[in-house]
């Protein structure tokens, strides 16, 4: 009860409070306007052009703040003085010649501090396509690799980058030879577990940033090297581009540290409460991924890090792959001529029962000895479709909350079942193309389930 009283007083107090100073705030606000109105003309001018040259000053404050220096913050955010240490310069002549216009919170250069992940948001001018800037790693990781460089180079910590670089253990003999495929793998990147020399090869053929085509200068080797060390995603882009049928982002160009691509979607992780059918037509999407990634060339492309963050749904459903820097890439035809034990026994990818957001088990070195692999149907089924998936926000899989028809008909979840944690020998092999039919059925909504069950009921 004495509780219950101290609350009430102290309530009273507070209102009255607010009500006196809304009081004194509105009796100053009178003698304002009076004072204002007894001005001669003259001074109300003044006061009013005062204001006003004050909104102006004030704006001008707040742009100089979020906005600075065009030319010095564009430099600050491509660092094209560090090249050949970086990606390229192939879509300078869209920053240098105002091509591209940065959208949303990307115009404001002084945020770009709590951008911990260096994407940008922009559109390109001419044609006004949504376009995406990354430089492909964090301030940080950018920052440790040119110390790294540096100190491998026996040189102090703040050197000049851009001579350097050509003067590390791993540059030395590429002045006078072409990057062998060893030199690659050395870099650790996940698109060169496997290297062989028909991947260099393809590698080069697609390069978009050489000096001048059919001739390989340092420079641009040490772009590729430099690349391949930061993040392999640049050279990805390029080497299976979206115009070969690859589900990637089209490739626009760099500059310096930053890479331009075309804008994908929205991330797949904001379609987890969408209708079932919609949600079916995009796992269909991502089982074609999975197939296209591992059947489509001679080279076999695996997914290791798959999660809602790293793949885009664009406004017709289409699901394009948007981290590309922990794809595992290998050479089929150079495991034939090589034969390993084994080669051509199909590579089953264990399941892995565990809570993290990237529940995947793989051994590299597996991969690249095996021409055949489920790997891709694994990790789209394990970490995505299937009750299986652990990644926050998608409770019991991308395809919960199952109607009747994709459960008894198309049987769905038992598929799902065997595609993440398969009972059988081969079992993925067997159930994906099963999964991709009831997927393709159930996105358009067909009923032929219906006609399935009216038939038996007649008969």
């Amino acid at each position: 009860m004495y509780n219950s009283d101290v609350r009430n007083r102290r309530a009273e107090h507070v209102q009255d409070t607010v009500k006196s100073g809304f009081s004194k705030l509105e009796n100053v606000m009178s003698d304002s306007v009076l004072r204002f109105r007894l001005m001669p003309s003259k001074a109300k001018v003044l006061v009013f052009l005062s204001a006003v040259l004050s909104l102006f000053l004030y704006l001008y404050l707040a742009k100089w703040l979020f906005q600075g220096d065009p030319e010095t913050n564009l430099e600050s955010l491509l660092d094209t003085e560090k090249c050949p240490a970086c990606y390229g310069g192939s879509a300078c002549g869209l920053f240098y010649f105002n091509q591209i216009e940065f959208s949303g919170m990307s115009r404001f250069r002084v945020l770009d501090i709590l951008n911990g992940k260096n994407v940008h948001a922009g559109y390109l001018k001419q044609d006004h396509k949504e376009i995406v800037l990354k430089k492909l790693a964090t301030d940080t990781e950018l920052k440790e690799m040119d110390i790294q460089l540096c100190k491998d180079a026996l040189r102090p910590e703040n050197c000049d980058i851009a001579r350097v670089i050509q003067r590390t253990n791993m540059a030395i003999p590429m002045m006078h030879e072409p990057i062998k495929p060893d030199d690659l793998k050395k870099t650790n990147s996940f698109m060169f577990k496997c290297p062989s020399y028909r991947l260099l090869d393809l590698v080069w053929s697609n390069f978009k940033e050489y000096k001048k085509k059919d001739e390989m200068f340092l420079s641009d080797k040490m772009q590729i090297l430099y690349s391949a060390l930061v993040n392999p995603e640049v050279l990805m882009l390029q080497t299976f581009p979206k115009s070969e049928g690859w589900p990637f982002p089209e490739y626009i160009g760099s500059c310096g540290r930053v890479v331009v691509v075309e804008h994908a979607g929205k991330p797949l992780s904001e379609f987890v409460s969408a209708s079932f059918h919609i949600r079916a037509g995009i796992a269909y999407e991502l089982m074609k991924i999975a197939e296209k990634l591992t059947t489509m060339s001679d080279f076999g492309l695996y997914l290791t890090d798959v999660n809602g963050e790293n793949f885009a749904v664009d406004h017709s459903g289409r699901v394009t792959v948007v981290d590309l820097e922990n794809i595992v890439v290998v050479d089929k035809l150079a495991i034939q001529a090589k034969k390993p034990r084994g080669w051509n026994d199909p590579l089953e990818a264990p399941f892995s029962d565990c809570d993290g957001k990237n529940c995947l088990i793989f051994n590299t070195v597996d991969m690249c000895k095996h021409v055949n692999s489920d790997h891709n149907y694994n990790a789209i089924c394990r970490n995505i479709l299937s009750h299986y998936a652990s990644e926050p926000g998608m409770p019991q899989g991308f395809l919960h909350d199952m109607p009747l028809a994709a459960e008894d008909y198309w049987d769905l979840r038992n598929l799902l079942e065997e595609c993440a944690h398969p009972k059988h020998k081969e079992g993925r092999w067997k159930v994906k193309d099963k999964i991709i039919h009831a997927l393709e059925a159930l996105k358009d909504e067909k009923t032929e389930h219906l006609d399935t069950i009216r038939k038996s009921r007649d008969s």
